[in-house]
C-alpha cells in the first residue's frame, strides 16, 4: 500500500510532512484541485497545465535518487577493487620474500572473491 509506504518514507510523521509538501506547492503558485490522487489519496494539484500529485512525485524522486546513489556506490566499489587488485598484482610481480608473496596472494584472493560477488549482484 502506498499510504503505508508514505508513512515509512517520512519516518512516522506522515501527516506533518504531507502538509509541508502540499503547502510548498501552494506557495509555488500551484492550484489545489477538488480531485484526489488514486494512489495516495492526497489532493491533486495543477500548475502550468500539468496535473500532478506532489506526494507521489516526492516519493518517486526519492526512489530515483536512492537508485542513482546505489548505482554510483556499486560503480565506485568495483572501480576501487579493480585498482587494488592491479596494485597488488604489480607488487607481487616484484616480490622476492615468501611471507610477503603469501600475504599479497591472500589479499588478492579476497579482493577477487569480493569482486566476483559484486558482479553477481
Amino acid at each position: 500500500m502506498l499510504c503505508k509506504r508514505i508513512f515509512n518514507k517520512f519516518g512516522g510523521i506522515m501527516e506533518e510532512e504531507a502538509i509541508k509538501i502540499v503547502s510548498a506547492e501552494l506557495l509555488k503558485g500551484a492550484k489545489m484541485l477538488p480531485t484526489h490522487c488514486p494512489k495516495c489519496g492526497y489532493p491533486l494539484f495543477e500548475k502550468d497545465g500539468k496535473v500532478y500529485c506532489p506526494i507521489c512525485e516526492k516519493l518517486k524522486n526519492e526512489d530515483t535518487s536512492e537508485e542513482k546513489d546505489t548505482e554510483k556506490s556499486d560503480l565506485d566499489i568495483n572501480e576501487i577493487l579493480t585498482e587494488k587488485i592491479n596494485y597488488l598484482a604489480e607488487k607481487l610481480k616484484d616480490e622476492k620474500e615468501i611471507s610477503r608473496i603469501k600475504e599479497i596472494g591472500e589479499a588478492l584472493y579476497i579482493l577477487v572473491k569480493i569482486k566476483k560477488k559484486m558482479v553477481k549482484k
